[in-house]
């Protein structure tokens, strides 16, 4: 079974792009088709803590699988706080997500 790591990188200012990705993460985790799903928030996307109108379906995705942010571009864009108050893991993603691409995960972005 194939292994999914769903990379969210656009502006929140793109919404339509990054639900399409957060849900896209969330169909996939519920799915059972794959192995396993992961969702990973990076570079200007993390702006999605500071919105409001992204908190539930974040919330939704963090029960069908599991979410990172990268704690570098959520303390540059300061807001990494929310991150921690929606329950959501901050680290270092770049070096996670080259493990993750050696234990054979495929990566889409968003």
């Amino acid at each position: 079974m194939a292994k999914l790591v769903v990379l969210i990188l656009s502006n929140p200012q793109e919404r339509r792009k990054v639900v399409t990705g957060l849900k896209f993460a969330k169909m996939a985790g519920e799915g059972g088709e794959l192995e396993d799903v992961k969702l990973i928030v990076s570079g200007e996307a993390v702006g999605i803590f500071r919105d409001t109108s992204f908190k539930d379906i974040i919330e939704e995705v963090k029960i069908a699988v599991p979410v990172m942010v990268c704690k570098m571009n959520a303390d540059a864009a300061g807001v990494a706080g929310e991150v921690e108050s929606c329950g959501v893991l901050l680290a270092p993603v770049g070096k996670e997500l080259i493990n993750l691409i050696k234990q054979g995960y495929e990566v889409i972005s968003f």
